[in-house]
């Protein structure tokens, strides 16, 4: 026993750990120096730390847009499971000299034992001095009971915890909650509680806390979230709801830190086979959970438990206090699910706001001065006050001015119906900022208020500085003397280059040689954007293929203008649903690649393409390009985790409106788990039943080549049967990705497709006459082939089925009699080849 003390008071540790993971050990807390094991791995320079492991193996039961200037700096990130463990506030790795006096004993694990055997039955049942923690001098020392906890924690795991926790219950000596060790002591006891298997053991805390608080006005830290959490994250709805009702009255934290729970597990699926959320926020006496909750669901792509919470929300009178946060969500919800009645304020936070372009600003323009003449006459005849022009040195500063906020200033601004700022003005708002993250997050609030700044190299500087995180550089520029005209100057420039370099004032010098790096940026995407204009109207798809290339890799994206080219390009040269092969070789692997660029491409345009490739009798493109498509808009993982960009002529009005006037929008990003039944649903767009028909329809024809071709092909590679097949599993698939397929519907389609090849009469078409030629099974063997391919019973009974070919055949040889001898035709006869 003296050898294991010994060993330990070589160790003498800087710093001193309270493992959290340490397995149970036996039902009594003994020290056995066989079972012991030291382990002292570094912790950092001049640190270390130590634990010991008893021998038991046992374990413890723990709407955004897409703009063409900005998506190249689009960080991704990931989303992490609710229902992870949140790591605690409080640091494991206690400094030894937080535990003052006590520190020697640290290191002797004979003393400890004794002094944690607080009922005597073990080692201190010789001992016979009086135990340091019934001392009156000790009471309320949170540093000797943070020792002994330690102690029993690392030999004996939450047997040892529950051990001291009886101990210090007997005594109620203990309520400090403010030393530094406090955290990680009332932490330590409480995570063991709600863990134990015994219940007393919790509740023994409960009412512990109860006296900490009616006695010393102390509460237990992180007693609401601690036990809630935990009830929540085992998916133990009652005792949640128990347990909410018990600690609320005394130790609830406050609306942030009851929404922070809730947070971390309101997308956990489980917790909603009841309605245990619910519940809690039912009885939680704050409901204002609208403006936190239902726009970080949104921002997940969770639309659908966004939806549910804002139901929730609106019927407890919970509604969005902030319109800014909540505003993309419910310009998805009136655009996608406009029979949704929105509350007033909600109707507030999207209602007129758009974004004017310079057309609509010049057409109302002569409205908007008559109005402001109007104004002024009526002010100044009263007040002696006329309305100037927007002075950019007066706005700049406004918005520097300490005594009012930077959010009302622009607010103001706003207020005032002033739609354009000077440089001066962005140079005192980014001054205020002062990093990289804020003065983007304040452009985007500027273009959210519908404020632009004055194009220049000086706007262009900032931008490019903060979009590459250069703060340094950023605030030398914000605090340079020289003029934002300078940066407009490329003469001055120059001669600032060449004097700066000879009088080595090197912080001028780099912000002269970063203005020419922003200039030449933009000097750069719009020659690419030139030569892709170039490539897109001479159809050189290599040379476009790689020009791309080499602009994902540079970060450049290609300007909405070119993108419209190349998409109106595919429209006009698609006469029907006809493309040359040609043209079909550079537009389907464009496409393609623009797709994994994220700029999106209108449905119209790759509904053309399905067209092409069904008439052409390309099925292995056909099959290719339809499962990417319908793996994109339900599963891509695109730069914003859980949405998927969609071009903004496929998104509804409500939606499209508002962004209007933003220049270079490439596309929307909407949720992926927006359903499909949705008809403004790209899925729904693309895979029409137009497009479903034409599908099936050419999948019972013979591919269309030469006739020289045709029996050489029929006889060795296609079937009608194994054409039809082949279509119909293709139709599953999307079928099983959730693409809106209606099976009596395919089936009617299947049924006029038999009755031409085993119908009465004889096909008018020279195509429909070769299909049958060829159709060698009989209609039994046909409906089991596509019966298999769709993977269940697709068509009706055989006798049925035979039934309603019959008679649906007599009715269009009938029909198609009658049309041919209006024509002056007669109908066409098999001809019999001897």
């Amino acid at each position: 026993m003296r050898l294991v003390s010994i060993i330990l008071r070589d160790v003498m540790p800087k710093r001193f750990v309270l493992h959290p993971r340490i397995p149970l050990s036996h039902p009594r807390p003994q020290l056995h120096g066989r079972d012991i094991q030291l382990s002292v791995p570094r912790y950092g320079n001049n640190a270390r730390y130590y634990f010991s492991v008893s021998s038991s193996n046992g374990s413890e039961s723990p709407f955004g847009i897409l703009l063409s200037e900005l998506s190249g700096n689009i960080q991704v990130t990931r989303k992490t499971p609710a229902t992870q463990q949140q790591k605690p506030a409080f640091s494991l790795i206690q400094e030894t000299k937080l535990f003052g006096r006590w520190r020697p004993i640290l290191t002797d694990p004979y003393r400890l034992s004794v002094e944690s055997d607080f009922d005597r039955r073990g080692p201190a049942k010789t001992w016979r001095r009086q135990l340091l923690v019934d001392r009156f001098e000790n009471r309320n020392d949170l540093a000797l009971w943070s020792a002994l906890l330690d102690y029993q924690k690392r030999v004996n795991g939450d047997l040892g915890v529950w051990h001291v926790w009886k101990g210090l219950w007997g005594r109620k000596s203990l309520y400090d909650v403010e030393s530094p060790l406090a955290p990680t002591f009332w932490q330590t006891m409480l995570e063991a509680a709600v863990k134990y298997g015994d219940s007393k053991f919790l509740s023994s805390v409960w009412i512990y806390s109860e006296w900490m608080y009616e006695m010393h006005g102390v509460k237990w830290p992180q007693l609401y979230s601690t036990i809630l959490s935990h009830f929540l994250r085992t998916h133990q709805h009652h005792q949640a709801l128990k347990w909410q009702l018990r600690l609320t009255p005394n130790f609830y934290p406050g609306a942030d830190e009851f929404a922070s729970m809730i947070k971390q597990f309101v997308t956990d699926k489980e917790l909603y086979r009841l309605p245990t959320l619910e519940s809690l926020y039912i009885v939680n006496p704050d409901h204002r959970l609208y403006d936190i909750l239902v726009p970080y669901l949104y921002n997940l792509g969770a639309s659908r438990l966004a939806a549910q919470w804002r139901r929730i929300c609106v019927q407890h009178d919970d509604l969005p206090l902030a319109p800014i946060p909540a505003r993309p969500f419910l310009r998805f919800l009136r655009g996608y699910f406009p029979w949704v009645p929105l509350s007033p304020p909600e109707s507030a936070a999207i209602d007129d706001l758009v974004f004017e372009s310079k057309e609509d600003k010049e057409e109302n323009a002569e409205n908007f001065e008559i109005t402001r003449e109007f104004v002024n006459r009526v002010q100044g005849a009263t007040f002696g006050i006329s309305v100037k022009n927007y002075n950019d040195r007066l706005g700049a500063k406004w918005l520097a001015s300490s005594w009012v906020s930077l959010n009302a200033a622009i607010s103001t601004i706003s207020a005032l119906g002033i739609s354009e700022i000077g440089p001066l003005s962005l140079q005192s708002i980014a001054l205020r900022e002062g990093t990289s993250k804020g003065v983007l997050e304040r452009m985007e609030q500027l273009r959210a208020q519908g404020i632009s700044v004055v194009d220049s190299n000086y706007l262009r500087l900032v931008l490019y500085l903060a979009k590459v995180k250069d703060d340094e550089l950023l605030l030398d520029l914000l605090h340079s003397d020289l003029h934002p005209d300078v940066f407009d100057d490329s003469e001055l420039q120059s001669q600032l280059l060449s004097s700066t370099a000879n009088s080595e004032d090197w912080r001028t010098h780099r912000l002269m040689l970063a203005t020419q790096l922003a200039v030449m940026d933009k000097s750069t995407r719009q020659t690419a954007n030139a030569l892709a204009q170039s490539y897109i109207l001479r159809k050189d798809r290599v040379g476009l293929s790689k020009l791309l290339d080499d602009m994902k890799a540079m970060r450049i994206t290609i300007d909405s203008n070119q993108t419209t080219l190349l998409f109106e390009t595919l429209a006009s040269e698609t006469k029907s649903t006809y493309m040359t092969e040609e043209s079909l070789y550079f537009f389907l692997p464009i496409c393609r690649q623009l797709a994994a660029m994220e700029i999106p491409m209108p449905a119209r345009c790759w509904r053309k393409i399905l067209y092409c490739l069904t008439r052409q009798g390309r099925v292995d493109d056909l099959e290719k390009l339809s499962i990417e498509l319908a793996d994109m808009f339900t599963s891509f993982q695109s730069s914003r985790p859980g949405f998927v960009p969609v071009h903004p002529e496929d998104i509804p009005e409500p939606v499209k409106k508002p962004l209007s006037g933003v220049e270079n929008l490439l596309g929307v990003y909407i949720p992926l788990d927006l359903p499909i039944t949705r008809p403004s649903h790209p899925l729904r767009l693309i895979f029409d039943t137009r497009l479903i028909g034409t599908i099936v329809r050419y999948s019972f024809r013979p591919p269309q080549v030469s006739s020289k071709e045709i029996t050489s092909v029929q006889s060795h590679q296609w079937s009608v049967s194994s054409g039809a097949a082949r279509s119909i599993r293709l139709l599953r698939a999307l079928h099983d990705r959730g693409v809106l397929i209606d099976k009596p519907h395919l089936a009617s389609l299947i049924k006029l497709r038999l009755i031409i090849l085993y119908g009465p009469g004889y096909p008018t078409k020279r195509a429909w006459q070769m299909a049958r030629a060829n159709s060698s099974l009989a209609l039994k063997e046909m409906k089991s082939c596509l019966d298999e391919a769709w993977g269940e019973e697709l068509l009706p009974p055989l006798e049925k089925l035979e039934k309603e070919i019959e008679t649906r055949g007599h009715e269009l040889m009938l029909e198609e009699q009658e049309y041919l001898q209006n024509m002056g035709k007669t109908m066409p006869q098999p001809r019999i080849m001897l």
